[in-house]
């Protein structure tokens, strides 16, 4: 089974977390998101990533139910929005999160996207508080180039950066050619989220569709699984896709087992060529 690491914490992770972004949307739909996130907890996926932003709080309060009698197993991912990335904002921030999470600390705490509005020293000062404070185990970012992550660890000192969580799929590989050599150099985690994104879409006449198809029979799984076991096949990558129901869940879970062939690989880069771009910084 593909693992990472995160530094900020002594164990090894299964290579795949769980997504929450769009839970705590329906109350009608709690109970199954809940029960989703438990299975998923329940088969070894212990990386659960959130955010304030999240249906307004949401995504936290499901994800709270989730863990309850289990929060010491499990790694809990919190972000701070932008627009409160202030020194005061930030901390105001994670205390409203520990609340709707029912804890007293985030395994990772993570600025969600390069602030238009305030400086990253200020952020990554009120992050590096928290640390210090036990609020947080470890610190990380969002949608950062490698300039920017650069920034953020010289302005944390000696607490160390430990996540960069980015857009990175076969259709979305821009953080390939310049941020996961740079993360892969400096002990850092990327997180990649939407890691399936646009695979359900692609037209029937895409090479890579018949391809993932090829691929999933030849693997026995599905081509979403495949997808997934392509962006985990390196370190020090972890995939969050966000599950809507168990049967789901488990069609992911294959991905952990799929190890692709060199000239698998091959055959996805002609379908799926590397963009040769470094991935565009957006700040918000």
């Amino acid at each position: 089974m593909k693992q990472v690491t995160f530094r900020s914490d002594a164990r090894d992770f299964a290579a795949l977390g769980q997504g929450t972004w769009k839970m705590g949307v329906d109350p009608d739909q709690a109970s199954k998101e809940i029960s989703v996130l438990q299975e998923g907890l329940s088969k070894g996926l212990l990386v659960i990533d959130t955010a304030a932003m999240y249906a307004d709080g949401g995504a936290e309060r499901i994800v709270a139910r989730a863990v309850r009698g289990r929060r010491e197993k499990v790694f809990i991912v919190t972000k701070v929005w932008p627009t409160r990335a202030d020194y005061r904002g930030v901390l105001q921030s994670l205390e409203e999160s520990l609340g709707r999470l029912e804890t007293d600390y985030v395994d990772l705490f993570l600025l969600h996207w390069p602030s238009a509005r305030f400086p990253l020293a200020d952020t990554m000062r009120a992050m590096a508080e928290a640390h210090r404070k036990g609020l947080v185990r470890g610190v990380g970012v969002s949608n950062f180039s490698v300039e920017l992550m650069a920034e953020a660890s010289d302005a944390l000192g000696d607490v160390p950066l430990v996540a960069n969580q980015v857009e990175y799929s076969l259709t979305a590989r821009d953080p390939e050619t310049r941020i996961i050599p740079y993360c892969q150099a400096h002990h850092v985690t990327v997180m990649a989220y939407s890691p399936i994104k646009n695979i359900n879409q692609l037209p029937p006449a895409h090479k890579g569709s018949a391809l993932l198809r090829e691929l999933a029979d030849r693997h026995a799984t599905t081509p979403q699984s495949i997808a997934l076991a392509w962006t985990i096949r390196q370190a020090p990558v972890i995939a969050i896709p966000k599950s809507s129901s168990v049967p789901h869940l488990l069609s992911n879970i294959e991905a952990l087992d799929v190890t692709l062939t060199s000239s698998e690989l091959t055959a996805l880069d002609r379908a799926f060529p590397p963009s040769g771009k470094d991935m565009a910084v957006e700040r918000l």
